[in-house]
């Protein structure tokens, strides 16, 4: 028997043991804490040597053991046996002997679930899982739970950049010997922000076709839930102070003092590194914190390039009473680039918990996952396709134009996806890009009235002619020659004209400046010189009709105007501004067609 090994020991020594051996048998009771409540009990769990077995789950309090017959996954637990789910567990590093777990029998299908569990979290901490791998399954996508370094009591040491890498090894042996091509990352709590680094900084990241976020929580946020004494207060200020500097001086992978890792939660050792990401605002960890900015939220999220589906508890003990679930998880969605296309899904549970432990709460969290799988299979929400190469062929123009900012221009005719594009390629590459939409350029209402021709100048108003090319060229300018700031106008959607100094570009902040509007590459009317500003040209080609008919529907909004009214002008004025700007094309550097790259 290995009945004296940890559960982390016995997976790592899974190919040490013999067949002969009887199946292990683990258990854990340690007193509950903070951090234990919140990211679920450690697991008593057992499985034969063969490897196929029932992987069990109970609460750290009032444990207790549990077999399973060696070799079979017919094995009996018994009524009060808590959670369990058949499956195989397999090694997918040799070298440090870091396991994972395919729920039910080993799939044939190209398509992955993998779920990745919070602080203390491991293999079957989710008690949604064994429904979710059944739903999963019948929808042809198998399920998938590895054991990384951060598993268990190694959240203290970890950090997301090294759960990347375990994920990184996880995927790539997916990919070679499980015939795995694509795959979802389903975080749970702080596993959520393990997927969305990963989006970042994996080098796998292209299998992921989409991330589902349940309890996307703020640490930082839970540690307000809980009164305390102004003792503790100010501990944690103490060692928030304290770990601020050790990470400050080179010493992050130092462990904070005993009683440091007690205010966590349970009396694990913690390193100042790891304090501080969990505890600091805009720090590593620090991704779902109501308090951040739309902008602040921007540069965490931004880069998420996939479809999304974002789960929230109504009653998650985790969240502060003051924070309205519904709203942030809007706001979360919105800060992703995949968000511009409305390929971001919304969830509010009505019951469960942090860790949706109500069968409520599993039934609607399921209904959601697989609503969300299927719409995947049917591309019906799709992964961005064209714009995140173009946003790191941007980037690599913007670290080679080392002296002032790289200036882009996205040119297309009415309803092509100009501001849509722009919206995107601004979160993708984050907070140094500068969106300014050529809108802003509209000559004044009352300037256009005072025209001799006012009636059919307002009705043309979008025109050529009625822009102020001239003011645009000049601030354009005053941006690429370096000027330490430079104020531009913002068009008002609401009260119809352009607000002087509405946008602020700053040099020491924006590194990309991206430009959207019809007339950007025009060589004609005033407008010859501006496409010379722009170091990079980019032309959306749609399907004409297509646009007219989007400017049809969009414009239909608009007060004043009966639907007949709106669609002849769209084909008197829209068409004829659309057919002007097609002409410009060939100015481009890069045409965007069909939602591929061509170079012009």
């Amino acid at each position: 028997m290995c009945s004296n090994q940890s559960p982390m020991k016995a997976i790592q020594h899974l190919g040490s043991c013999k067949p002969q051996h009887a199946p292990w048998v683990f258990a854990s009771s340690v007193q509950e804490s903070t951090l234990q409540r919140k990211h679920g009990p450690f697991q008593s769990w057992a499985f034969p040597v063969s490897c196929c077995f029932f992987a069990h789950a109970r609460s750290r309090l009032n444990t207790r053991l549990c077999t399973g017959k060696m070799g079979s996954s017919e094995s009996k637990l018994g009524e009060d046996s808590g959670t369990n789910l058949a499956g195989e567990l397999f090694l997918y590093d040799e070298t440090y002997g870091y396991a994972a777990f395919e729920a039910l029998e080993r799939g044939n299908g190209c398509k992955a679930l993998v779920c990745i569990g919070g602080l203390t979290d491991g293999l079957l901490s989710l008690r949604y899982m064994p429904p979710l791998a059944k739903a999963a399954h019948s929808l042809g996508w198998r399920t998938i739970q590895p054991v990384l370094q951060s598993s268990y009591r190694g959240w203290g040491f970890a950090s997301l950049a090294e759960d990347a890498v375990d994920l990184d090894r996880l995927l790539s042996f997916l990919k070679s010997q499980r015939g795995i091509s694509q795959v979802v990352l389903l975080g749970s709590s702080t596993g959520c922000q393990d997927a969305v680094h990963f989006l970042k900084a994996g080098q796998q990241a292209s299998m992921v076709q989409g991330i589902i976020l349940q309890a996307p929580v703020s640490d930082r946020e839970a540690l307000l839930v809980e009164t305390r004494t102004s003792e503790q207060e100010a501990a944690l200020a103490e060692f928030q102070g304290l770990a601020a500097q050790m990470v400050a001086e080179g010493k992050g992978e130092e462990l904070m003092p005993r009683a440091a890792c007690q205010i966590m939660g349970p009396p694990h050792v913690i390193t100042a590194y790891r304090f501080d990401s969990l505890t600091r605002r805009m720090a590593d960890d620090d991704m779902f914190s109501s308090d951040l900015s739309d902008l602040e939220l921007r540069q965490k999220l931004g880069h998420v390039s996939v479809p999304a589906l974002l789960v929230s508890s109504a009653d998650d003990e985790y969240i502060p009473s003051f924070v309205d679930k519904a709203r942030l998880c809007e706001r979360l969605g919105s800060a992703m680039a995949v968000g511009v296309t409305e390929a971001v899904q919304c969830l509010v549970l009505e019951s469960g918990g942090h860790g949706v432990r109500s069968a409520e709460g599993q039934g609607q969290l399921l209904q959601g996952v697989e609503g969300f799988l299927r719409a995947l299979d049917g591309e019906t929400l799709k992964p961005l396709s064209w714009e995140l190469p173009l946003s790191q062929q941007l980037r690599a123009k913007a670290d080679r134009c080392t002296q002032r900012p790289l200036m882009v221009a996205i040119a297309g005719v009415p309803g092509s996806g100009k501001s849509r594009a722009a919206q995107i390629l601004e979160r993708l590459l984050g907070a140094d890009c500068l969106h300014v939409p050529m809108d802003g350029f509209h000559l004044p209402l009352a300037q256009l009235q005072a025209r001799p021709d006012a009636e059919a100048a307002v009705y043309r108003r979008g025109a050529v002619d009625t822009f102020d090319p001239k003011a645009l060229e000049a601030k354009l300018l005053e941006v690429r020659e370096g000027n330490p700031e430079v104020l531009l106008p913002q068009f008002d959607h609401a009260h119809g004209d352009p607000v002087p100094d509405a946008l602020r570009f700053r040099a020491d902040r924006h590194r990309i400046v991206l430009v959207e509007g019809l007339y950007l590459l025009h060589d004609k009317d005033g407008w010859e010189d501006i496409a010379d500003v722009f170091d990079f040209r980019i032309f959306l080609d749609a399907n004409l009709e297509e646009c007219i008919a989007r400017v049809k529907e969009r414009n239909k909004v608009i007060p004043g105007y009966t639907v007949e009214e709106i669609e002849q002008r769209c084909e008197v004025v829209d068409r004829a501004n659309a057919q002007v700007v097609q002409a410009s094309a060939r100015r481009a550097d890069l045409q965007v067609a069909k939602q591929r790259l061509e170079v012009a």
